[in-house]
């Protein structure tokens, strides 16, 4: 199964004077919160798609048979 990501810290960036629009950032996702109520979200897919990937990439090798090891002529030799 895949792990989960340490969670980062969301930081408060561009905030103007005034304080809106608010922004908190995260790996993926941006969210631009306004003075109205209204929100905004702004997607980093080309971070989003390439995590998802690697999670997929290592739980198929997690899910993988391991090789099956050959006998060993000596290991032979001694059973007989």
């Amino acid at each position: 199964m895949a792990t989960r990501k340490k969670k980062t810290d969301t930081t408060l960036v561009n905030v103007p004077a005034n304080g809106w629009p608010k922004m908190v950032q995260g790996t993926h996702l941006t969210v631009k919160t306004f003075e109205d109520g209204h929100t905004e979200l702004i997607w980093d897919w080309d971070t989003l798609v390439n995590e998802v990937r690697e999670a997929c990439r290592s739980a198929e090798v997690a899910t993988m048979k391991p090789a099956v090891r050959a006998k060993s002529k000596k290991s032979v030799a001694k059973s007989k």
